[in-house]
């Protein structure tokens, strides 16, 4: 638990400075070109990321979703072959077992 703890933090600190350095783009590239028709050009492009990011975590559910599913389903099939063999057995002592003792009629 405790390096899962660090490890997240190390993860939140490298996220904190990809944020940084792109902010620092950002505003570097403002400088640049102070033209208000590029603002505008950035201002897409951080809609864009936004747009990607909440895809990229759409995208994420679902496949957790399809693994939960698949995972269900898996152990649906892993009973339903337990309930045959049970089933299987259960025949086979009782053919086995007429064999064993003749029936008289």
């Amino acid at each position: 638990m405790e390096s899962e703890l660090m490890n997240l933090e190390q993860s939140v600190h490298r996220a904190n400075g990809k944020l940084a350095s792109i902010t620092w783009k950002i505003e570097t590239f403002e400088k640049e070109f102070p033209d208000p028709d590029n603002e505008v050009s950035v201002l897409k492009l951080i809609k864009s990321v936004a747009q990607v990011k909440e895809e990229y975590q759409t995208l994420r559910q679902e496949i957790l979703e399809v693994q939960q599913l698949q995972k269900q389903l898996t152990d649906s099939l892993k009973a339903q072959v337990t309930q045959v063999q049970g089933h299987f057995n259960i025949l086979r002592d009782k053919i086995v077992g007429h064999k064993k003792i003749p029936q008289l009629k």
